[in-house]
């Protein structure tokens, strides 16, 4: 027998001795009559012994009843957690075709776990993403108006419902979202204002736009990178823009010279301010900032608008002396030579052109137009040898002589054929682009696999 047997059965006779010394040492008042009621007595042991008895008989279906409470709650909570699993599966399923653009295959499992559970977060934000796929903006709209008091804490719903409102064409109110959430958390709202700028860029409320970026560079500094931060030239030369439409040319003139002094190269800030310079009657000024403009970025597109510019008002011969005497003082005489030749060649004063063609031809490795021009002239002169070269280099500079194969998945072209696309991955589909006439077209070959088809 072992020693815990051994004390549990010492430990019982010592109990029942001290119970026999107990009743014996109070005999007398153990069997006394204790007086219940008149008609009603009893013994005293009899009385302690019922009292026992009933203490125990509570206490026994006490612990009963709770042990029945807790085998039920465990029932429920195992239900419950079967049915939780079942809907995880659900919408890991659900998710699964999502990725695959199957939304609508997916809406019925979502429908079908809110049946179940209807205060399913998840299920509800993936139903709204399958409702806006489908077009139904509205009704998505109002399943996330309702998600969103029901989880107000859970910032994914409040940016999906300013998506859905920005779908449905309510910018206003997506706006409002989103600016209420940046608010709410202003150290996390680096994706709310980014989302905030990106929907005023959509809707062209460029003044918005320009003050939401401002606000982000201004509280995170540290994770705006350069070219985000030059954002905000853009934003500032659309609202120069914008005012310009709406014949604000004071108000457009000040946002286009704040972009210039902001990026020396932005050429787009020179070309609208000469234009609104000249909207306002002041020619000269404008042409002087387009000059401006290409003496500080070497850009053709300059004189291209000086050329236009003066042909359309009537003066051919003002803008020809412009293009003179910059092509004799830039530093960029090259591109500027160029252009004075074509204005020269559309002024039908070829010699001219053709000598301001040929100063340029040695100091350019890549000019197709060039070569046009130049052979248009000797074509016009008769000097038909002359002529012949020059096209001759146009086409060796377009080198549309040279064997094109293309790319039957993505398009993409090359001059070789290639066993797999430096583009997309795909094997086996490198097609040479030559096509005989009265025959149907070659079906293109299937894609015989690229990374994705391993996904």
């Amino acid at each position: 027998m072992k020693f815990i047997h051994v004390f549990f059965v010492l430990l019982a006779l010592f109990v029942m001795a001290a119970l026999a010394n107990l009743y014996y040492s109070n005999h007398e008042l153990l069997n006394a009559q204790l007086i219940l009621t008149d008609t009603y007595r009893a013994k005293v042991w009899w009385v302690v012994l019922g009292v026992f008895a009933l203490g125990f008989l509570l206490n026994l279906v006490w612990t009963a009843v709770i042990e029945i409470y807790r085998a039920i709650q465990g029932l429920n909570s195992s239900a419950a957690n079967r049915l939780g699993m079942r809907l995880s599966e659900r919408v890991r399923e659900a998710r699964d075709l999502m990725s695959h653009g199957l939304h609508r295959e997916a809406r019925p499992l979502l429908e079908g776990i809110l049946e179940q559970r209807a205060d399913h977060g998840e299920a509800q934000l993936l139903l709204a993403e399958c409702l806006m796929k489908a077009g139904e903006n509205l009704a998505a709209v109002r399943g996330l108006e309702k998600l969103t008091k029901q989880l107000p804490d859970w910032d994914e719903v409040r940016y999906a419902l300013a998506e859905a409102l920005q779908a449905s064409r309510d910018s206003e109110s997506a706006a409002n979202v989103l600016k209420k959430l940046a608010a709410d958390e202003p150290k996390r709202s680096l994706r709310a204002l980014r989302r905030l700028r990106a929907f005023h860029m959509e809707s062209h409320r460029w003044a918005e736009a320009l003050e939401t970026h401002r606000k982000l560079v201004g509280q995170f500094p540290a994770e705006v990178g350069l070219p985000e931060k030059a954002q905000g030239v853009a934003l500032l030369y659309q609202l120069g823009v914008q005012r310009a439409e709406e014949d604000q040319f004071k108000e457009a003139s000040q946002s286009f010279q704040q972009v210039i002094k902001d990026d020396p190269a932005f050429v787009p800030a020179y070309l609208a301010l000469g234009r609104a310079m000249i909207l306002q009657d002041q020619e000269q000024q404008g042409v002087e900032i387009w000059l401006e403009g290409f003496r500080a970025t070497a850009e053709g597109t300059f004189l291209q608008e000086i050329e236009d510019y003066f042909i359309q008002l009537g003066k051919p011969e003002e803008g020809l002396a412009v293009l003179e005497r910059v092509a004799a003082t830039t530093q960029h005489a090259t591109t500027a030579k160029f252009f004075l030749g074509k204005m020269l060649y559309r002024l039908e004063i070829l010699d001219r052109a053709l000598e301001q063609f040929q100063e340029v031809r040695s100091q350019v490795v890549y000019s197709p137009i060039l070569y046009f021009f130049m052979a248009k002239i000797h074509a016009r002169r008769g000097r038909n040898e002359a002529a012949l070269n020059e096209y001759r280099q146009l086409l060796r500079n377009l080198g549309i002589l040279k064997q094109r194969f293309e790319c039957g998945v993505c398009g993409h072209r090359s001059t070789d054929f290639q066993d797999r696309c430096e583009s997309c991955g795909s094997w086996n589909a490198s097609h040479f682009l030559f096509k005989e006439n009265d025959l149907p077209e070659a079906p293109s070959r299937p894609e015989s696999g690229g990374w994705g088809a391993f996904a």
